[in-house]
């Protein structure tokens, strides 16, 4: 198939998430569960109306940020690699750039309740949510998408990637036992037109 009758069958996804089993190994995963709990984890914020970060019932798991320094540089390119391919197609967003990337901890009783992580004024386009934690480390709990999702069936696999639009409705529940880890990446892009 041509590059013109590509572009004639692509159909635009709107409201759909997909899940890529197998992005990073258990040994990567762990990798980057003991460097956040070397960085620190602590209660995660959400952003005010004003731009300010303040602490709220909506979201109570802990996190940290991942910098964009050499020893990490490996999954910002890893990541910005995969998403392109995702993003071609499944997507096909104008984009440009990652913000940091954030690794996030629940517990039993941690939580972050349906939201958007887009905004007026935002320029992220695509949320990237790679499961850090093995199916049998946590009971309950985990990501939920509001719309349709593909590769469901994979998004408990320790290594999984779910891609969605930013402005899809989505949660995590807290765990009912265990803890699980997971890393976000938010994939950012010129004003929509």
């Amino acid at each position: 198939m041509d590059a013109q009758e590509t572009k004639k069958s692509f159909k635009q996804k709107i409201l759909t998430a997909v899940t890529i089993p197998q992005i990073l190994t258990r040994s990567q995963c762990e990798m980057i569960v003991s460097d956040a709990n070397i960085i620190g984890m602590k209660r995660a914020p959400v952003l005010a109306k004003d731009g300010s970060k303040v602490l709220s019932t909506t979201r109570t798991c802990a996190s940290c940020w991942l910098p964009k320094a050499p020893h990490f540089q490996w999954i910002y390119n890893y990541i910005a690699a995969i998403t392109d391919d995702v993003n071609t197609r499944h997507y096909r967003f104008d984009v440009m750039d990652m913000q940091q990337l954030q690794v996030l901890r629940y517990r039993p009783g941690q939580w972050f309740k349906w939201h958007f992580d887009t905004y007026d004024g935002s320029d992220r386009k695509l949320t990237m949510v790679i499961n850090l934690s093995a199916p049998n480390d946590y009971i309950g709990g985990g990501l939920q998408v509001e719309g349709d999702w593909h590769g469901v069936e994979h998004c408990r696999s320790q290594g999984a990637a779910t891609f969605f639009p930013a402005w899809m409705k989505h949660r995590a529940k807290a765990p009912i036992w265990g803890t699980r880890w997971a890393l976000v990446a938010w994939i950012t892009g010129p004003a929509w037109k």
